[in-house]
């Protein structure tokens, strides 16, 4: 049974209250994009004639509304037309800042009249990458025929939450060829959210059975992740405070997951992570040795495992947690290093699944006049949001450097296998690539954690984890 133990250093938790983020009453041009019959005017009660129940005839406050055919448009006066594609008919929202916001919520006023979805559809629907990617967040699931105002609320904080550039989109369609509705009208709309207040979250990975440290285990938060270092040691800053969780998938142990973390302002709340082995786990290689030659080359070795019935496919070679190479013999060569302290392990691959790690070897590289080719960690943030995720994730990246050519995104899975690889056109110092969860040939690849690297000129800059959950 796991014995979890949470040691708070304060007592106290701030609370906040929501405020305006940004609202739009529709009296004024504030850079929505609109398509079709979007329009923003007075409504005038046009519409629903033969089906559903006419638009409204005045605004809920003011005098203007955001809706569809409000004065009177195409072949079907105040309705939306039949045959319409996907989301063909649409409005989105200027790029709202909600980078220094948590527990975003939209909130509007509606009258709505739209025929059930095995006909027609509308959708809300919400971007944190300004306008490239989008997650429906409501469509209709039955027949709607509003004939008054309501007020609807959202929660969007997993996708809004400390993103900078945060559109809304309404649409409607597809449509089929028969009865048409008067569709979306949207009054008094306003986005919510709790200024951020940040702590930390720091703590120990161990073995539930012997206590001993698990090294380079990753550790993911909604807002961060990391890596155990090679006392098990982790810590995650710029946390908002509030009640958070961690999830830890260590090879070798159940996957583990400590809810109710209560992260409070301008401190740090320690997390005792005591991860159970996985009986099922097949034996790791043995007596795994590292030794340096010609200055800046490692060449490591191990021996066999203790062979279970599976089938020994591949050994996977581990730098600093990172996985760099699957490969079939019991050896391998980590050729130019720069100055610097490695670690490594090796773990087997078999039919039945990945083995435990084995001990870690370390080395020390450094020779006097060599020089680094590639970009100081120091000089470049890499991180992806959310994390975890599904079904997309965004990578973004800050480089502070000159040498930009030839920027990618690389995304390899657990096997060290290439997933997919981005080309990523800078804007300024700053890049980033949304992934939606595709290999290179447009298949969905399956739940689990897949590394992700800044490569520039062909020259690996920054290395991090991310984790898909299906």
């Amino acid at each position: 049974m796991k014995r979890l133990f949470i040691i708070l250093f304060v007592i106290h938790i701030t609370f906040m209250f929501a405020e305006d983020i940004w609202e739009d009453g529709f009296e004024e041009l504030t850079g929505w994009v609109l398509n079709g019959e979007f329009e923003i005017d007075s409504p005038q009660g046009l519409g629903g004639d033969l089906h559903g129940n006419p638009d409204p005839t005045s605004a809920y406050a003011g005098s203007n509304v955001l809706g569809v055919d409000l004065t009177g448009l195409g072949a079907s006066l105040g309705d939306y037309e039949s045959d319409l594609g996907a989301h063909e008919y649409f409005a989105i929202s200027p790029a709202i800042d909600c980078s220094e916001f948590v527990g975003v919520g939209l909130n509007f006023t509606k009258w709505l009249n739209v025929e059930q979805p095995a006909y027609d559809h509308a959708y809300i629907s919400v971007s944190n990458d300004d306008g490239t990617t989008w997650i429906d967040i409501w469509t209709n699931s039955s027949v709607v025929t509003n004939d008054s105002w309501s007020i609807s609320n959202y929660d969007i904080s997993e996708i809004a939450d400390l993103n900078s550039e945060v559109r809304i989109r309404f649409s409607i369609g597809t449509t089929d060829g028969s009865w048409q509705y008067s569709g979306w009208n949207i009054d008094d709309l306003n986005i919510t959210g709790n200024p951020v207040i940040y702590g930390a979250i720091e703590g120990n990975v161990i073995n539930e059975d012997n206590g001993e440290p698990i090294a380079f285990a990753p550790i993911m938060n909604q807002y961060g992740n990391t890596m155990s270092d090679g006392e098990g040691y982790f810590i995650l800053n710029d946390i908002p405070t509030g009640n958070q969780e961690i999830t830890i998938n260590a090879l070798g142990y159940i996957p583990f997951l400590q809810i109710n973390i209560i992260v409070t302002e301008d401190d740090t709340t320690y997390v005792l992570c005591e991860l159970e082995p996985d009986p099922n786990t097949p034996p790791p290689p043995q007596n795994p040795q590292a030794s340096v030659y010609d200055g800046n080359n490692v060449h490591l070795t191990w021996e066999e495992p203790e062979l279970p019935d599976e089938e020994l496919l591949a050994y996977n070679v581990y730098r600093n947690g990172i996985i760099l190479q699957s490969v079939l013999s019991e050896e391998f060569f980590d050729m130019n290093l720069i100055n610097g302290y490695y670690s490594y392990f090796i773990s087997a691959v078999y039919d039945s699944g990945e083995s435990l790690p084995t001990d870690t070897v370390n080395v020390h590289i450094y020779v006097v006049g060599l020089e680094n080719d590639v970009i100081p960690y120091a000089e470049c943030s890499l991180s992806n949001y959310p994390n975890p995720f599904n079904p997309t994730t965004t990578i973004s990246f800050g480089l502070n450097t000159e040498n930009t050519e030839n920027t990618e995104i690389k995304i390899y899975n657990l096997k060290g296998q290439k997933i997919k690889t981005f080309s990523v056109i800078l804007s300024g110092d700053e890049g980033s690539i949304t992934w939606d969860g595709l290999n290179q040939t447009g298949k969905s690849v399956s739940s689990g954690i897949y590394f992700y690297q800044l490569v520039i000129d062909g020259k690996t800059i920054a290395k991090s984890k991310m984790m898909l959950l299906r």
